[in-house]
């Protein structure tokens, strides 16, 4: 594993880190009610998604020499030239899509959670928990 290689995996996923810290922070703020806990972690995976995304679209190899992690390398480090410079920013780029795709299913999944427990929560109200069962049951088993 090469010096850039390592030092961007490592980048992207102390950034990811916050983010996920960040939506379990609020998710347990949030615990007394599970959908909507479920909904704010799902909404800042979707969120860190679409930035994620955004850094993708606005890279090019000038931003990337702009960028920390080509800045905090020492140059002797750094990929050299042309070559090492698109190779280098093909290489982010797929990092970042990479993680992109594991928050949005991520997101996915607890969107899909919310909405269970949204819905087991409201046939819990509504007293229809047992609406799949026959109500005409015990009088059948005693004929």
């Amino acid at each position: 594993m090469t010096p850039f290689t390592r030092f961007a995996y490592f980048t992207v996923m102390r950034d990811a880190g916050f983010v996920g810290l960040t939506a379990s922070v609020l998710m347990l703020a949030f615990s007394f009610e599970p959908a909507l806990a479920c909904r704010i972690g799902a909404t800042i995976a979707l969120i860190f998604t679409v930035g994620l995304l955004a850094r993708v679209y606005f890279l090019t190899e000038e931003r990337l020499e702009r960028s920390e992690v080509w800045r905090a390398l020492p140059e002797e480090q750094r990929p050299e030239g042309e070559h090492g410079r698109r190779w280098a920013r093909a290489h982010l780029e797929t990092l970042l899509l990479r993680l992109a795709k594991q928050a949005s299913g991520i997101a996915f999944l607890l969107y899909c959670s919310a909405l269970l427990l949204a819905l087991a929560s409201g046939m819990a109200q509504h007293g229809e928990a047992h609406a799949f069962v026959n109500p005409h049951a015990p009088q059948i088993a005693l004929n």
